[in-house]
């Protein structure tokens, strides 16, 4: 086995500091946004589940063709200054819906709000950024690189949770906005002067005779999913894992909040405690991924953290939600798994371009079906609530339930994909 490709601190630096800040500002849209309109607008579910949808639809849109211009281009860092810039000032502007008197228009306007947010982040992160760090390293570290990757979300956790929580409860949601909206601002603007394009980038033509949208069609030809089936099928796999995890994502910390009685505060906390074991292991994770045991490690994390989702959703006690939400953080260790998996598979020539292709199936596809799922058992099940005359329902356990039911059902494509004989090995 071959030494891995070391980056050098220069691009480890800018790794940190755009990831992370790239983080945060998801962290506070996953989370934040949500109890931001259950609190201040409206606490029925299904505003929250539209906007998440048509969040994952600029998300994925955005990164298609963002990412296939700057294949293009041969250039990430022009989408990266400019967009990291940008996506800091509109997640500052984000709580001004609120200003809003009447609940139709405050409810268009977080839409709106956050899909110009979404279409800013997804240009400079998830189309330039991601492609840039595929650009510099190879399949020596990308295990290693995806376990750094993974811890940086969670830390954006850590910050966002921990911190956000008593931000909100002291200052209000007006102050935590403005906060954590500078803090992007000034991290993103260092990294993205830090950054250098990588040498062997250069810019890609275009298919013979074929404009920019009919290219990007051509990713989902028959003759390109056979040429790449082991990439889609393990895109397959992040499709069903992540839909089952939507499920949840968006009602947790209203659950904690509202059916527990958890406060902000309190739930931060509760995160800064889970979120230390996932770093841990990361980087162990991601060295055995390039020893090239990613797929046990898959399986078991699977199996632990839908575990562990379902004992979540039978804990009141802080303890217990200690215990089980460490075990159902496992299965996230898997998304490190997968995630070098398809840096090694992407076809060289267009790995901007398939940023937006993973997008659809991690992002698009489980962010429109799994939220309307968990908004469906909500609205079916759950605790009817009112805020200002508006109804609504409180999320119950159930969604918990589902969700480690669903998230096992990843393992049905990783069988195939085992069984798949492929010319690269993802490791």
């Amino acid at each position: 086995m071959t030494a891995p490709t070391k980056l050098g601190t220069d691009k480890w630096t800018v790794i940190i500091l755009l990831g992370l800040s790239g983080q945060i500002a998801w962290n506070v849209e996953n989370s934040w946004f949500n109890t931001f309109v259950f609190d201040t607008i409206t606490p029925d579910p299904k505003p929250i589940a539209a906007m998440v949808a048509v969040s994952a639809i600029v998300a994925t849109i955005t990164t298609l063709i963002m990412g296939t211009l700057s294949d293009r281009m041969g250039k990430r860092k022009p989408f990266i200054v400019i967009g990291y810039l940008l996506w800091a000032l509109s997640t500052m502007a984000f709580p001004m819906a609120a200003w809003a008197k009447n609940v139709q228009l405050a409810i268009f306007l977080v839409i709106f709000l956050d899909a110009v947010m979404t279409f800013l982040g997804s240009t400079a992160n998830d189309a330039a950024f991601n492609a840039w760090v595929t650009d510099i390293t190879d399949s020596s570290n990308r295990g290693t690189v995806e376990g750094v990757m993974l811890i940086l979300p969670i830390i954006a956790i850590m910050l966002g949770m921990g911190v956000s929580g008593l931000l909100i409860d002291v200052f209000g949601y007006y102050t935590f906005f403005l906060t954590l909206g500078f803090a992007v601002l000034i991290m993103g603007a260092v990294g993205a002067a830090l950054l250098k394009e990588s040498p062997d980038l250069a810019p890609q033509s275009m298919a013979k005779n074929k404009g920019l949208i009919a290219e990007l069609f051509l990713v989902f030809s028959p003759q390109n999913i056979r040429q790449n089936s082991s990439l889609f099928l393990v895109l397959l796999t992040m499709t069903i894992f992540m839909t089952s995890q939507q499920i949840v994502i968006p009602y947790e910390l209203i659950y904690l909040n509202n059916y527990l009685g958890i406060s902000k505060t309190t739930a931060g906390i509760l995160t800064t405690i889970i979120a230390p074991v996932t770093i841990l292991l990361a980087l162990p994770v991601g060295k055995l991924c390039d020893r090239g045991h990613g797929l046990t490690v898959l399986i078991i994390g699977l199996i632990i953290g839908s575990t562990g989702q379902l004992l979540f959703s039978m804990s009141t006690e802080l303890w217990m939600l200690a215990v089980t939400g460490v075990m159902k953080s496992m299965s996230f260790l898997t998304l490190i798994v997968m995630g070098a998996w398809i840096r090694n598979l992407m076809p060289a020539n267009a790995r901007g371009k398939f940023q937006g292709v993973r997008l659809i199936f991690f992002v698009m596809i489980p962010m429109i079906i799994g939220p309307s799922i968990g908004s469906w058992l909500i609205g079916n099940f759950g605790i009817a609530t009112s805020l200002n005359g508006n109804q609504g329902f409180i999320p119950v356990p159930l969604i918990f339930q589902v969700s480690a039911v669903l998230s096992l059902f990843s393992l049905v494509p990783i069988y195939y994909f085992h069984r798949h004989s492929f010319h690269r090995n993802p490791g």
